[in-house]
């Protein structure tokens, strides 16, 4: 039986802290929220902050963190995680567990990568702003690590970091050399940019998923951020109203089965009901 190695040659992978600078994530506007009300009054805010763009609506992708660290890819974690090898093997492994339809190019298995976890450079984002709060809040949280939730204006980012307003398709030439053929060791851009995933999966398209792909600064979101105003906000959450927000978000219809539409989100939203922790 032939061993992969799913590291670099020589080297030991292991989990990489959150290393960006502080004066740097010190430069991004930051919001604060104790209800549901206040978090979208946030949003409102920072959605009215922005120029308004005549030829299309105004568009924000939303990410939701459960704790407070930075927007950085799974595989910059892991110091010297191989990425090729990574990939070829989940393609390897996994095309006889894929239930739904079958990836049909290299950017259609990155995306279903990272939407069953497997380590990649795409960071999940959503347009709606109470899913990403409903992700921000889900699992329990101590009170030494507040929730919050990333806004991105994804086609400022855009226009910053590839000269275009809009949001990158995975098959436009401005996406070509972020996702280089297994086993190439091309060179990446530097920064990330905003694109539109094929929804591969139903829960791609009901959790809206939207996604930045990154290059080789491991910080670049959070660089290219400090640098330009109005392409990242912050909006911290209050730890103590988490209870009261989820049980406003319910009202509002996002729940468990919303987000995960089968029957363990079915099961985890039984025991929600029941005063359970999922």
């Amino acid at each position: 039986m032939t061993c992969i190695s799913l590291l670099v040659p020589d080297l030991e992978s292991k989990l990489v802290e959150n290393a960006a600078d502080q004066p740097m994530r010190a430069a991004i506007e930051e919001h604060r929220a104790e209800s549901l009300l206040g978090y979208l009054r946030a949003v409102f805010e920072i959605r009215d902050s922005l120029p308004f763009r005549e030829r299309r609506p105004l568009e924000l992708w939303f990410r939701g963190a459960d704790r407070e660290h930075d927007p950085i890819p799974s595989l910059f974690r892991y110091e010297y995680a191989n990425e090729s090898e990574i990939r070829r093997e989940f393609r390897r492994r996994g095309i006889q567990m894929v239930a739904e339809r079958e990836p049909q190019d290299e950017w259609e298995w990155y995306f279903l990568m990272r939407h069953h976890n497997a380590p990649t450079r795409l960071l999940d984002w959503t347009d709606s702003a109470l899913i990403a709060l409903y992700f921000a809040l889900r699992s329990p949280l101590p009170e030494a690590t507040p929730p919050a939730v990333w806004v991105l204006n994804p086609a400022k980012l855009n226009e910053v970091v590839c000269n275009t307003d809009s949001i990158v398709l995975s098959n436009e030439p401005q996406a070509a050399g972020y996702l280089p053929k297994p086993g190439r060791e091309e060179l990446r851009p530097e920064l990330p940019i905003a694109v539109d995933p094929i929804h591969v999966s139903r829960r791609l398209a009901v959790q809206r998923s939207r996604f930045t792909i990154h290059g080789c600064d491991r910080n670049g979101l959070i660089t290219i951020a400090a640098r330009h105003a109005g392409i990242l906000f912050r909006i911290g959450i209050e730890s103590n109203s988490a209870s009261t927000i989820l049980n406003d978000l319910r009202t509002c219809g996002v729940s468990e089965t919303t987000i995960f539409p089968d029957l363990e989100g079915l099961s985890r939203e039984l025991l929600q009901e029941c005063g359970a922790q999922i």
